[in-house]
Parts: C-alpha cells; structure tokens; sequence
C-alpha cells in the first residue's frame, strides 16, 4: 500500500488524504453500498449498478475504484467496464449519479484489450488540477486520459513507452509499479520495481513522463531476490521531506533507501528486525502495511501478525523503534484470513493519525489511534461489509475505504 496521498489502483488500498475521514464504499452483489463515517449510521445502496448482479460486473475483469473526478474534494465511482470506463458522480447528499455514465470506450475488456492479470490502471491527479485522471499500464507502455473536467476525458494518449507489458517486459507477478512524488514538486511521478533495477519515470507536468531512470539495484527479482508474493515493498514518505523514499519487507526484516531530495536514493539499509521471512511474517497470511500513525507526516510501518498487530515507529529520519505488540486482535490467531477478512489502516477521526478497520466474519470492527501509535479496544462498527456467509466474499466483492464527503 502506498502511504498518504496514494493513487486509487486495482491492487492498492485506497487511502483518504491525511487528515482525512474515510468513510466505507462497497461494491458489493447487487449494487454499490456505502457507510459514511458517521458511527451508528445505517450502510445503505447508492448504485444499482457496477455489481455482479446489477450489469455483470466481475472481479476478474473489471476494476471499480473511488476517485474525485470532478474536484470537489468528494469522492466518484469509477468503474472498468466491458466497453469502457463508467463513472457515477458524487452528488455530495449521500446520492450518486445513477445511471452512471461511460466517459472513454478504452481501458475496457473489450475495449482495449486491457485484463487485469496484465496490465495496471490508477485514477490519479498527475498534472496537480485536482481532478483524477485515467493512467494504464498496458502492452505498450504508459497511457493517460486527461481529465478534462465536466466529467469529460480526452482519447486516451501514450506518455510514455516504457513500464508496459511489450514496452519493457513487466509483469504484474515480477514487477511492482507505484505513482508517488519523488522529486517533491507535486507531481506524481512513476516508480517501477524491475528485473534488477527501479527505475523512476519523472513527470514533466503535462501528462507526459521523461524516459525511465535506473535509481537502485536493489528491490527486485534480480537484485536482492525479491518477490511479489514474499516480499512487500512501499513507496512511501520516511523524512517528512515531501518526497517519496522505499522501503520493503525482505528477509531479515524492513529495509529503505532514502530520497536524497532529487529523485535520487541513497543506500539500502536494514532499519527494523521484524517484519520479515526470516520472523515468520508470509504475504498469504500477514498484511503489512506504511501509514502515518503519529501525526508527524512520516511512514510507520505496521503489521497484522499471527498474535495481533505490530508497529514499528518512525523516528522521523528514516529509521524506526523496535517493533512492539500493541493490540491482541485482527490476527491470525483471532480468526482473521487474507483470503476472507481485509483489513485498512487509514484516519477515521481526521486526526491525520491511522486508525485500524477491519472487515471479519460477521461484522466490522475498529481501533483508534490514540497519536502515539497505541490502539484501543476493538469495537463493532457494523455488521455490514463482513464476509457473512460469502455475502462480501474477496472473489465476488470490494470495499475501499475513502473520503466521501
């Protein structure tokens, strides 16, 4: 997961802007379901449309993300359609556009050509007008449409040839891709994690991308074994500088390279003992994640372990504490399975400090951050959004958390 101010992908989790409140959007069988972040208010259906039994929409096809289209600050339903990308505004009363409208015949199964098993897509600001554009990584490299306003986009453009299937070779079971600022201008930039080397694309500001530069030979299948199975790695803000830095979960534990401050890195160092193969921590059982748990602007590093949750603090420079056991829930020992139960670490309280949700067997539960990196008790938010029975299976369903209002 990408910390603060992250694009919305199909693989990502979303995060709101920090401070934020993020509220609940479902896509669930029949249609789309949100809960806003109001607590003992009732999920209710906004969207008859972008579900399995409302327009035959699938997980294994078609990607549906929140974004702000239309820069209200609010979050718009996006969805990756059979014949092109359908967006349902936000009307900011709890009400969505409905029907949704398609706004580009591309990036779409049969439009297109585009699966997800191949090929990337991110909503994202990239030319800083506040409003989310439209950026694919496909079989030849970077395409963007540009977010016109009024809900209109352009034909789809390619802004960079490189980081595509065919354009570079990358696959989405070897090779990582992030949009993260790197240089601190405001702008995201593309941070790929190749055979053995990330590479960073530079964004020129104007939906265009300066050819990919080599930064680390380190991070990847061929420099350092990693795997994107085994191995987490985040593109993330450590300093509090603006800039984005890297840090992955490898074998003996976190390791990170600091942006110097010009879309360069400097070395890769271990920062935390924990977190890693070599202490039992496995993709397939133990989500960890970076967010800011202090309030201070800079990645923590947190993990759902086999007893409970874990966090390593920042000290502010790039390096962090020892990890610490700070609550006994939302583990595997709890019940709690990848394949069943998500689980988001984001601010509910708009304290710009990550709270805990999580997504269980029959209901949906929280903890707050106290703004020091302590979590309290575990409360029932809903009953809603939970497994139940298969009713938001992982293969059926989505849930993203958001800014809503």
């Amino acid at each position: 997961m990408q910390f603060t101010t992250a694009p919305t992908h199909e693989d990502s989790l979303v995060q709101t802007t920090s401070p934020g409140l993020a509220g609940i959007v479902g896509f669930g069988l029949d249609g789309v379901v949100i809960l806003r972040n109001a607590f003992n208010v009732q999920s209710f259906l906004v969207v008859k449309n972008f579900a399995q039994n409302a327009g035959g929409w699938l997980t294994s096809k078609h990607p549906r993300l929140v974004a702000d289209i239309t820069g209200s600050k609010r979050g718009d339903i996006v969805g990756f359609g059979e014949g092109g990308v359908w967006i349902s505004v936000n009307n900011g009363n709890n009400t969505f556009a409905d029907p949704p409208k398609m706004v580009i015949a591309d990036f779409a199964y049969s439009a297109g050509g585009w699966r997800i098993e191949k090929h990337l897509r991110y909503l994202a600001d990239i030319r800083s007008v506040g409003r989310a554009d439209i950026v694919g990584f496909g079989d030849g490299g970077v395409l963007i449409s540009r977010n016109n306003g009024g809900v209109n986009f352009s034909p789809a453009t390619l802004a960079l040839n490189d980081f595509g299937y065919n354009a570079g070779g990358w696959r989405l079971d070897r090779h990582l891709r992030f949009l993260a600022d790197v240089t601190g201008d405001g702008r995201l930039d593309i941070v790929g994690f190749g055979e053995s080397h990330v590479f960073i694309g530079r964004n020129n500001g104007n939906g265009t991308f300066a050819p990919a530069q080599a930064v680390i030979d380190n991070f990847c299948v061929s420099a350092g074994g990693w795997q994107v199975g085994v191995h987490p790695r985040f593109v993330a803000d450590l300093t509090g500088d603006g800039r984005a830095d890297i840090i992955g979960c490898g074998g003996a534990g976190c390791w990170a390279s600091l942006n110097n401050g010009s879309g360069a890195f400097g070395p890769v160092n271990l920062v935390i003992n924990d977190f890693g193969t070599a202490q039992g921590w496995q993709v397939a059982k133990h989500p960890r994640f970076v967010a800011d748990l202090t309030g201070n602007k800079r990645g923590d590093v947190i993990g759902f372990g086999e007893a409970g949750v874990y966090v390593a603090l920042n000290n502010g420079n790039g390096t962090f504490q020892p990890a610490k056991f700070v609550l006994n829930n939302f583990g595997v020992q709890q019940g709690w399975l990848v394949s069943k139960h998500p689980r988001f670490v984001v601010d509910l309280t708009g304290d710009g400090c990550a709270d805990i949700i999580g997504f269980g067997e029959s209901s949906t539960f929280v903890s707050f951050n106290d703004g020091k990196g302590n979590f309290g008790p575990v409360k029932v938010l809903t009953n809603d959004f939970s497994f139940s029975g298969g009713k938001w299976a992982v293969d059926t369903t989505v849930r993203w958390m958001v800014d809503l209002d």
